[in-house]
């Protein structure tokens, strides 16, 4: 069970049991029910009777299995019963094993913690320190941090005979402090990988006396120059944002709303997306996020910055390139070259030994090997070989080898 904020709206997204808890299957439940309570402590609230009823998930009832006593002529009679019958349509719920996904809003009112279902037990005094004891030095700092009020999330198994399970979930909790601070718009650079996404800390995560030192934050405190955990971030695709006035608006990049690339929260200030198509524009914000265990809070997006990747990366040059002479032709033959977006190769040919190289076809070929039987008899000619690539206006590779041979 995981929880994700997002502003004022929690994702709780949980696995539906497939087996029982002696790990016997299918799992004998009828339904989730997912619950809510704001509480200084996961443990002050039990009786789900007092927690808010986010959701009742039905669970779809798996199919009885099949008896290897019953008649072949009694399978039969229910297939013809079946074929004549109109379809049933699905039972509602989910599946065992489905991963679901609820979602709760918060509002002020979910603020206030409950008490606690029971009274905390009195704390017993110690003993009053007699004459020869060591004087006890106080610690030198402030007042503990009282403790906030956090909103709790649990879920609750139904089997179909209606009784509670037993186990429960993990009880993930998210915060109702302000999220962090979102990063500004992130810098975009189309490299042939792909579309490399980099942005800054956020203003508001620079304390007076942070500094970057080998990949660590260090933060003034109490103590002197303490390691603080670096702040995670994640990367979303968002549709085409507003075009400036007087130009034209951008085709949309998602069908939907933003779309998070990232799997995971990443650490470090930049972020290769290899899914892009040249020619194709994509646009990205970027979010601050906190996690705790299973809990996550994310910042408000970062304003969206938006390219359109252009291929200008040529594929590399070919190599080893060889020229035999025969009867009436010159063949050549070189290494070929590893690019995915290759379109093929293209001969280029020139008078020895310094004539001007001039391609002998348009369209490149797939093979690494070609015959020249337009040489003529006694010429000295010099040859390389070019790598073509399949962009709109396409990219080519540098020259591979020179080589010379003279046509029989």
């Amino acid at each position: 069970m995981a929880v994700r904020r997002t502003g004022d709206s929690v994702e709780i997204t949980f696995t539906v049991p497939s087996s029982n808890n002696d790990g016997t299957t299918p799992a004998d439940i009828s339904r989730v029910d997912v619950y809510a309570y704001t509480a200084l402590s996961p443990w002050d609230v039990l009786d789900p009777r007092r927690m808010t009823l986010v959701a009742s998930v039905p669970v779809r009832k798996p199919p009885e299995p099949e008896n290897p006593k019953q008649k072949d002529k009694e399978k039969q009679k229910e297939k013809e019963q079946e074929k004549n019958a109109p379809p049933r349509p699905p039972e509602p719920g989910e599946e065992p094993g489905a991963v679901v996904t609820v979602v709760e809003t918060l509002t002020p009112e979910m603020r206030t913690p409950l008490a606690p279902d029971k009274k905390p037990a009195a704390r017993i005094q110690p003993e009053p320190p007699s004459w020869f004891d060591t004087p006890r030095i106080p610690p030198l700092v402030g007042p503990l941090p009282q403790p906030e009020p956090q909103r709790f999330y649990v879920a609750y198994g139904f089997s179909r005979g209606g009784s509670r399970g037993g186990a429960t979930s993990k009880r993930p909790a998210v915060s109702f402090a302000a999220p962090p601070p979102a990063p500004d718009a992130p810098e975009l650079q189309t490299t042939e990988r792909g579309v490399v996404v980099t942005w800054a800390i956020p203003a508001g995560l620079r304390l007076p006396y942070q500094e970057r030192a080998e990949g660590k934050t260090l933060s003034a405190t109490f103590k002197g120059m303490e390691s603080a955990a670096s702040p995670a971030y994640l990367v979303y695709l968002v549709p085409g944002v507003a075009p400036a006035p007087g130009k034209e608006a951008p085709a949309p990049t998602a069908a939907k709303g933003p779309v998070r690339l990232t799997d995971e929260p990443v650490t470090a200030l930049s972020w290769t997306d290899e899914g892009i198509r040249f020619g194709v524009e994509r646009c990205y914000e970027v979010r601050t996020v906190s996690v705790k265990d299973t809990a996550t809070v994310e910042s408000v997006p970062s304003p969206a910055a938006c390219v359109t990747p252009t291929d200008v990366f040529p594929p590399p040059a070919p190599a080893g390139l060889a020229a035999v002479a025969g009867e009436g032709a010159i063949s050549l033959i070189w290494e070929g070259v590893d690019a995915p977006d290759l379109a093929g190769y293209v001969v280029l040919r020139g008078a020895a030994p310094d004539g001007t190289l001039a391609p002998l076809f348009e369209a490149p070929l797939v093979e690494t090997t070609y015959r020249d039987t337009t040489a003529k008899p006694g010429v000295r000619y010099v040859y390389a070989v070019v790598a073509i690539d399949r962009a709109a206006s396409p990219n080519r590779s540098a020259l591979s080898n020179r080589v010379e041979e003279t046509a029989r």
